[in-house]
């Protein structure tokens, strides 16, 4: 089961200039990355594209230019970057997922058998959830160090793990900040 994810500062940053971009309709696109072990590290996105379906309350993805766009990096990367997630916005709304948003990630997940990331962005912060293969639930992953590459976010259960391993309680004080 993915631990964590690595988000490089480009992608995030990207996430939250194309939100205000689209501002007052949703956004959207891919995560792309590397599956790494227990992690994964999101590298880049995609952007809405004009076959895409944009509204103030949905964003429904066409895999016409997505799927050419990820196929590229894939082959440019010697078959290392994979299709990791789906992002989206609310903009101007809840950062919490839609029961529209779980049961599209639930689908994901079961076609492609692999856990997926699903940030939600709305243009000021974004969250991560993690969808798990043969799971109907979602989980919120944690900020728990930033620095000059990215951003590293935990699931609950990994941090509890590292803290009744480590014993650090500073560390656990840490995880808890947004």
């Amino acid at each position: 089961m993915i631990e964590g994810i690595l988000v490089d500062h480009a992608a995030a940053e990207k996430m939250l200039k194309c939100t205000r971009q689209h501002r007052p309709l949703e956004a959207g696109g891919l995560v792309l990355g590397l599956r790494k072990g227990l992690y994964l590290h999101v590298t880049e996105i995609t952007r809405p594209l004009p076959w895409d379906r944009q509204s103030s309350t949905r964003f429904q993805r066409s895999p016409k230019g997505h799927r050419i766009a990820a196929l590229r990096r894939w082959r440019k990367s010697g078959g290392k970057m994979d299709w990791i997630g789906e992002w989206h916005s609310h903009p101007g709304f809840s950062l919490s997922p839609s029961s529209i948003d779980i049961r599209n990630w639930y689908d994901i997940v079961r076609q492609r058998k692999a856990e997926m990331i699903f940030p939600i962005c709305d243009g000021r912060e974004t969250t991560f959830y993690l969808q798990c293969w043969g799971d109907r639930g979602k989980v919120l992953l944690r900020q728990v160090e930033k620095d000059a590459l990215g951003t590293f976010y935990l699931t609950p259960a990994a941090i509890k793990r590292q803290l009744r391993e480590t014993g650090n309680e500073a560390y656990g004080l840490t995880v808890e900040l947004p």
